[in-house]
């Protein structure tokens, strides 16, 4: 009876340790889904802000106006505002200063200055610098910007007829 009592203990150990196993796959692959599905919706996210600042700044031919505009669109889509900027307040100065020269590079594109015309200096590529923008966002506010998109959508309860 030894022999066989050790066997069963040797194969319910391989079975544990299998179970573990199993766990450790199955945690790390449930990460994965979830860093790829936060990746795809940033990405839509962003997809959402910048076409629409975009398609602002091909709209307006005014700088000042087109920047002024696009900024209050990203705001209001993210809820932060309903009207105009001045509803930021003083705290959001250094988000603004962030977004502004994004939005200028997004008109500059869409408008460009003729020749012997002089730009402020604007970053060369819009989505670059709003990844710049996103990750100084989520090292002064500890979450990223793009989480502003989310949207809480209660439970709808299931009724049958």
């Amino acid at each position: 009876m030894a022999a066989a009592d050790t066997l069963i203990a040797r194969l319910q150990a391989d079975c544990t340790d299998a179970e573990r196993e199993e766990g450790r796959v199955r945690e790390a692959f449930d990460a994965a889904i979830k860093a790829a599905e936060l990746r795809r919706a940033f990405a839509w996210r962003r997809l959402s802000a910048l076409s629409d600042m975009a398609r602002i700044a091909a709209t307006e031919p005014d700088r000042a106006e087109a920047v002024r505009r696009q900024l209050v669109a990203l705001f209001r889509e993210i809820g932060w505002i309903e009207g105009d900027l001045a509803e930021l307040g003083e705290g959001s100065k250094a988000l603004v200063g962030w977004l502004t020269p994004i939005a200028e590079t997004l008109h500059a594109a869409a408008h460009p200055s003729a020749e012997g015309e002089t730009e402020p200096a604007m970053p060369a590529d819009p989505l670059a610098a709003f990844r710049a923008f996103e990750a100084w966002y989520e090292a002064e506010h500890g979450r990223a910007f793009l989480e502003a998109f989310e949207r809480w959508v209660p439970e709808t309860p299931k009724v049958e007829f």
